[in-house]
């Protein structure tokens, strides 16, 4: 029997519920073979036969039906279906059968009765059906599903929850194929695609071949806009079935709606067509249905609609619904006569035809017969109640009140009434077919195009809020796009309205949409060249034009393309053939007073552009009386009219061309408040007082009118805008804030001015507050919470507190406003991305600085995903390993932002400094002299260059980039960047009060001021450079007393303010290095302690822990001290850490010396050597080791090292110098090196006394 055939009645009924009754047919006929004389697929087979229209075949099958008890019902009920169906009167006798067998029908018949009500629609009688079945077996999986259909399909919502239930026990373990359909129906109807996805699968899996599973599954797919997925199962259900309806439209509409490839759509429509009258050859109204939706998506395509017009008119069919088709086929071509003729045909069959009724209103009103269609329109709305109200109703008013010069306010909410009953029968339904045929895109663009018409030459002013029609389009073109991204019509459209609100960068993608799409379109080229001109891009614009003309040479004779040329010669500054353009245009058909038709139609703000636009060519011209005679005439003939103020606006230009400022002004007061131009006049007014009158007080007068007479966040802003001084305009942002509390941007605005104000508490009041709403799912709502944000995040860091969380919501948000705009503004994709990889980098940085290497490069990695050849990027990235010592991975993608930019400044300082810790010390210093020679005043490479010159022994070689710098700018020094690199030159070079002089010209700067300060106080704290703590060498006379050097030293100190957290942690540790040199017991005690918690921190960890090893020896716990300099000896160098691992190794050396330990101390030498060539200190404890063991010749070589790199300025290292010298017989290079020394130093008698005295013997002898 079928029934126990899984596959077999769910498919038949699949296809009698889509109408494919020929298919369901033959699906019978082809069982019968298996399941001979089955008679559930007899009843189908007659079925299907009746409803392809072979009445008596199918009468003659039921009456034999009927005898069978499981089908005695629904034979019945067929058989008087289809006696009305031939409109035979009824059958008595079948009426009375039917009734006795319903009140003796068992589960079975009362099963396959409501199975057929269900299919006919019939719900009530399907519902009661059931309903009896269900009493007499409660548990029958079957009438179970059943209902679960018949409650899902049911028109009341309120049941619809109900049918899962059923489902759910009707399938159970039995897998039952007609409810897993059920569940998957239901799924997409709660549009719970996932789980509809979940059964098409578990269908799938157990019957491949049940190709119903593969629709369904494409139609959950393409309701989630996953067009591959979508194709690709359209493929596969052709590759078993190359005609199947369902497969063939969607590809089509695919092709329409996704691609807008209409040569594809032609080719797949004749496909669909050809299936459609060999698959189903005796079924119109699915000829109709299955085209329906093509039509209404290319209803902008001649070819596409001729062809649908040749296929519904082979249709046999004369019903209603096929004529009507027709009709509106042949309207669309605007062929109105023809449509109106078929319309009337259809009223004839059917005089409550709503769709004919409509289609007739339409064509008397495109064929202007207004009054009739008036008539029709009126008598049609009497009988609405009863056919209940429909979108086209309010459109056809809208199109009767604009022929009849009704008042655009009517016309506008006609419109706006039309799009909301149209918009509101669209909601719950699931993208996908069904929803494109009723989107109805040519309904939408008629209503745009009437938004559009009257606003040809509309410009938005900055600042000014969008009137209702351009929202309005906006709304409904967003709405088109998303549903048919593909679309050449929907994207012209689209550029147009963003064009309008001056979105150009959302515009020039749309239009680039089309072009790629249709080149020969010139309206496209038309507004191109209207961006071009926008943007000030003259000869594009009319590059434009020319490729406009050659697409169509009848553009030549357009008002608009005229108009756009003469506007772009103008800008271009050919005042002649500007003039001459503009004379022809404004004597065009329709320029002067509005013409009759379509192709002559000019909008009156058009009609008055181009008289404003002669008016100025004339007067940039000199032709000043001819100018305002032709802006006089335009007064006259637009007087009473919305662009009234527009030319006066243009007579003010003409007043101040002369001189005539008192004239502007008054002409400029008449302007109201309610004209659209009023913000335009009264800045324009502001901007007279300040730069010809130069009032300051009227032009903030101004201001305050335009705040006063339209308040508003925008006008407070405006006003706020106005004051010189950032302070006054804090008051007026907050009042701004006040009016609109929601305002998110407001906020920003303001917590940006409080952040220059210093005031972070209150500006991070204001965006906390800004962020107190509810979740919105709006994307510009969502945009709107990034930008506050972003502006939370720079306050929380001004503040030096964590940002790490606000980081995260920030990331998360924007992921997610980047996954809407994929789908809803693709045009707005890149910038969106470009957004999200900015934060990435911002909250790596955070995660940077913590030492987070795994986190920072994941989030960079994230960012490189959204701009793989973002230069910022790699950078941030290169950085990253630098400062975890991966010198390769650095080196490597500095190089691939070098192939990007060849002089990319920080890639080539980052790519020198890599080098120079790879050992390669002659590339770094060759790429450093580059930079310095493309930018000799670039401070930042300035100081890099002199630190790696230094560590390679050839700081002098830094006094050439000096000299460079100077004569490239010669007032470079005064900069604090300059002053800063001197004072360090200065240091380095052992000359303590230079360097001292040129620093303090830096340390009030914002960028130098920092290492400024810790170079001065530690200048100050030890300006003879000695190992602190050290006790092995000898450190000879001193400048000053200790306590003076410490009390210049918290001078400096007390006058730094730090502006960062960083700045703050090195203040900290400076204050307590001054605490360790005091050597007072309690005051370094105390310094240790407080060390002890930035190491906790890990905050600037190698200087903290030399500092506190320095307190320890001050503090005589020499264990403890040597145990921290042994892990500082052990860590890697770096820029940032490389002195203080110096001084570690150096005062760690002299431990070792002190306690005998010579072996230990020549790696820690070697390495300061190695890593600064000019490290003095290193060879001078070089020099004492050799000393010690008698080696005199080897000691002197040290010690001339370590005299040369102190550039003689220390006499203890003379000293030990020119005792070598003398111990190994070299007197006169020992003469020579205490006269050094005495030159410095006079007052050094100890060598006079001890050395020079027996040289000079020694010599004499």
């Amino acid at each position: 029997m079928s029934e126990s055939d899984k596959t077999c009645l769910p498919l038949i009924i699949y296809y009698m519920r889509e109408k494919y009754y020929r298919r369901a047919l033959n699906t019978a006929v082809r069982n019968l073979k298996l399941y001979n004389n089955d008679p559930v697929l007899r009843f189908f087979k007659a079925f299907a036969t009746l409803m392809e229209g072979n009445t008596q075949e199918a009468l003659r099958e039921f009456l034999q039906l009927r005898d069978h008890p499981h089908l005695s019902l629904c034979s019945a009920a067929a058989f008087i279906h289809a006696r009305r169906r031939s409109e035979s009167t009824g059958d008595l006798e079948a009426v009375t059968e039917l009734k006795r067998s319903g009140s003796a029908a068992g589960d079975r018949a009362l099963y396959y009765a409501a199975l057929f009500y269900w299919i006919l629609d019939m719900k009530l009688k399907a519902r009661a059906c059931v309903k009896k079945m269900l009493k007499l077996s409660e548990t029958s999986p079957e009438g179970l599903i059943l209902k679960g259909w018949i409650v899902l399909t049911s028109d009341t919502e309120e049941d619809r929850p109900q049918a899962l239930r059923y489902f759910n026990s009707g399938v159970q373990d039995t897998g039952d194929l007609f409810g897993l359909m059920g569940k998957m129906e239901f799924f997409m109807a709660t549009q719970s695609e996932q789980c509809a996805l979940d059964i098409a699968d578990q269908i799938i899996a157990s019957h491949p071949d049940f190709i119903p599973a593969l629709l369904m599954k494409m139609k959950v797919f393409v309701s989630l806009r996953d067009w591959e997925q979508t194709e690709a199962l359209a493929q596969r259900v052709l590759e078993r079935d190359g005609r199947d309806l369902k497969a063939l439209q969607m590809l089509t509409v695919i092709a329409a709606a996704k691609d807008g490839n209409m040569e594809l759509v032609k080719v797949r429509l004749q496909a669909l067509m050809s299936a459609l009258e060999i698959s189903e050859p005796c079924n119109p109204s699915l000829h109709v249905e299955i085209t329906a939706a093509i039509s209404r998506l290319c209803g902008h395509n001649p070819e596409i609609l001729q062809m649908l017009t040749v296929f519904v008119r082979r249709v046999s069919s004369r019903t209603p619904e096929v004529i009507c088709e027709l009709g509106y086929l042949l309207s669309q071509q605007n062929m109105y006569k023809e449509a109106h003729k078929c319309y009337s045909a259809a009223l004839k069959t059917d005089p409550k035809c709503t769709s004919a009724l409509i289609g007739t209103v339409r064509c008397l009103l495109m064929c202007d017969h207004l009054e009739e269609a008036a008539h029709q329109l009126a008598f049609f709305c009497e009988v609405q109640e009863s056919f209940g109200n429909t979108a086209e109703v309010p459109l056809l008013k809208a199109l009767l009140g604009r022929k009849q010069s009704a008042g655009e306010e009517t016309v506008m909410q006609l419109l706006e009434d039309a799009t909301e009953l149209h918009f509101s029968a669209l909601r719950g339904l699931n993208y996908g077919v069904e929803y494109l045929q009723m989107l109805d895109l040519n309904f939408l663009l008629q209503i745009v195009c009437m938004h559009l018409e009257s606003k040809q030459d509309f410009v938005l002013v900055p600042g000014q809020t969008p009137p209702f029609w351009l929202k309005h389009s906006n709304v409904i073109m967003e709405t088109v796009v998303r549903a048919v991204p593909g679309m050449t019509m929907s994207c012209y459209y689209m550029a147009y309205v963003k064009f309008l609100l001056g979105e150009h960068r959302t515009a020039q993608h749309f239009l680039k949409l089309c072009a790629e799409k249709d080149a020969c379109v010139p309206e496209v080229h038309l507004l191109q060249a209207r961006l071009h001109l926008s943007a000030g891009e003259h000869s594009s614009c009319l590059s434009c034009l020319e490729a406009a003309v050659s697409v169509s040479f009848q553009v030549r004779d357009r008002f608009q393309f005229n108009l756009l040329k003469a506007r772009a010669l103008l800008r271009s500054g050919d005042l002649k053939n500007a003039i001459q353009c503009l004379k022809i245009t404004v004597n065009m058909p329709g320029a002067l007073r509005p013409s009759e038709g379509p192709q002559l139609f000019i909008s009156d703000s058009e009609r008055v552009s181009v008289y404003l636009e002669l008016t100025e060519a004339l007067r940039l011209n000199g032709e000043q009386h001819e100018a305002a005679r032709v802006l006089q005439d335009a007064i006259l003939r637009f007087k009473g009219t919305p662009d009234e103020t527009r030319l006066m606006l243009a007579n003010v230009d003409l007043a101040l061309a002369r001189d005539d400022v008192d004239a502007a002004v008054v002409m400029l007061q008449n302007i109201l408040p309610t004209e659209s131009t009023y913000v335009q006049a009264r800045e324009k007014m502001a901007r007279i007082y300040l730069e010809r009158k130069h009032n300051e007080k009227l032009y903030i007068t101004c201001y305050k009118e335009i705040s006063e007479q339209l308040p508003g966040p925008h006008t407070r802003i405006l006003l706020a805008d106005a004051f010189m001084k950032i302070h006054r305009a804090l008051g007026y942002y907050e009042t701004a804030l006040e009016t609109d509390t929601l305002d998110c941007l407001v906020s920003a605005e303001l917590a940006e001015l409080l952040l220059k104000l210093r005031r972070f508490e209150k500006a991070q009041q204001v965006l906390e507050k800004a962020l107190e709403h509810e979740p919105t799912a709006a994307l510009t709502s969502m945009k709107n919470e990034v930008t506050v944000l972003r502006v939370l995040v720079k306050v929380l860091r001004a503040r030096n507190e964590s940002a790490l969380d606000v980081m995260k919501r920030l990331h998360d948000l924007q992921q997610k406003v980047v996954f809407r705009t994929a789908n809803e503004h693709p045009e707005e994709l890149e910038d969106q991305r470009k957004l999200l990889a900015v934060i990435c980098c911002d909250w790596a940085h955070e995660f940077h600085l913590r030492r987070d290497l795994e986190k920072a490069k994941q989030l960079y990695t994230d960012a490189l995903n959204h701009r793989p050849d973002s230069e910022e990027v790699i950078f941030g990235l290169a950085r990253l390993h630098y400062d975890h010592q991966k010198l390769d991975y650095c080196e490597e993608l500095c190089l691939k932002i070098l192939q990007l930019h060849q002089n990319h400044s920080a890639s080539l300082m980052l790519l020198a400094d890599t080098l120079f810790w790879k050992n390669q010390k002659e590339e770094a210093v060759k790429i450093y002299s580059s930079i310095m020679e493309r930018n000799p005043d670039s401070f930042h490479a300035m100081a890099k260059f002199l630190h790696i010159l230094r560590r390679t022994g050839k700081l002098d070689d830094v006094r050439s980039v000096f000299i460079a710098c100077e004569k490239f700018n010669p007032l470079s020094v005064r900069e604090p960047g300059y002053n800063y690199c001197k004072g360090l030159y200065f240091w380095h070079s052992w000359q303590v009060t230079e360097a001292l002089l040129h620093l303090n010209k830096a340390r009030g700067d914002v960028v130098w001021g920092e290492p400024a300060v810790d170079l001065m106080v530690r200048i100050c704290l030890n300006p003879d450079r000695d190992v602190f703590g050290g006790e092995v060498l000898d450190k000879g006379p001193k400048h000053l007393s200790s306590d003076s050097r410490i009390s210049t030293a918290r001078n400096i100190l007390s006058t730094f303010r730090p502006r960062s957290k960083s700045e703050q942690d090195k203040l900290k540790l400076l204050w307590n290095l001054c605490r360790i040199y005091s050597k007072e017991s309690r005051e370094v005690e105390r310094a240790v302690l407080e060390l002890t918690d930035l190491q906790a921190k890990s905050v600037m960890l190698e200087a903290s822990l030399l500092v506190t090893a320095q307190g320890f020896v001050q503090l005589k716990q020499i264990p403890r001290a040597r145990n921290f300099l042994k892990r500082l000896s052990g860590m890697e160098r770096s820029d940032t850490n490389t002195e203080d691992l110096e001084n570690a190794c150096l005062l760690l050396a002299d431990m070792y010396i002190k306690t005998g330990k010579y072996t230990q101390v020549d790696k820690l030498l070697d390495s300061c050597i190695r890593h600064n060539e000019s490290c003095s200190k290193a060879y001078e404890y070089r020099g004492l080791l050799m000393e010690r063991e008698q080696r005199h010749s080897d000691a002197a070589l040290q010690y001339e090292q370590a005299w040369k790199h102190s550039r003689r300025a220390h006499p203890a290292v003379g000293f030990r110098l020119a005792f070598n010298y003398l111990k190994c017989k070299n007197y006169t290079l020992a003469v020579d090196v205490c006269h050094q020394v005495l030159q410095q130093r006079p007052d050094y008698t100890q060598i006079q006394d001890e050395l020079l005295t027996r040289a000079q013997l020694s010599l004499r002898l």
